[in-house]
């Protein structure tokens, strides 16, 4: 339960640094630029897909049951 609050947090909070660090870079690359600036933000787009897939495996990951089990 905690890991899944903790991984919507966090998951929030990372995408929102991403598009405010993407947006940022983009206008002071492509000030002027329509087409470079349309290509860049369809790959940066796609780009954040990658390191999130690892980071939600993690946050779908089972509960380890080896450590929790109680001797009777």
């Amino acid at each position: 339960m905690m890991r899944k609050l903790f991984g919507y947090m966090l998951g929030l909070i990372g995408l929102s640094i991403y598009i405010s660090f993407v947006s940022r870079l983009g206008d002071a690359l492509f000030p002027m630029h329509v087409a470079l600036e349309f290509a860049y933000y369809a790959i940066a787009g796609i780009g954040w897909i990658f390191p999130a897939m690892g980071f939600i495996r993690w946050w779908q990951r089972p509960k380890n049951t080896e450590n929790d089990e109680r001797i009777p």
